[in-house]
């Protein structure tokens, strides 16, 4: 693999798996909601950034896509999860 691709992906992945331990020692619902929002936007940057790179091969940019979209797909549910509980009628933050 491209080391720079490598130092990228790091670049990325500490602060989103960084993110999911916020979110599990949150106590608020707000809270709660905005590392959401900043978990699917950082995860979204990240395959912004490997979508748009121009030198990668293809082996390179599908592994780093996998990785980033595993991510963004984990994020976004979290997020729905979210949503759907700060809507929820009778939701309880604990």
């Amino acid at each position: 693999m491209n080391a720079t691709l490598i130092a990228a992906c790091q670049m990325f992945l500490v602060p989103t798996t960084l993110l999911f331990g916020a979110l599990g020692v949150a106590n608020t619902r707000g809270l709660k909601l905005l590392i959401c929002l900043l978990g699917v936007a950082t995860s979204g940057l990240w395959i912004y950034l490997i979508w748009y790179w121009g030198t990668l091969s293809i082996m390179d940019r599908r592994v780093a896509l996998g990785l980033s979209g595993l991510y963004a797909l984990a994020w976004v549910f979290t997020l729905l999860v979210q949503v759907k509980n700060m809507a929820a009628p009778g939701y309880d933050r604990r």
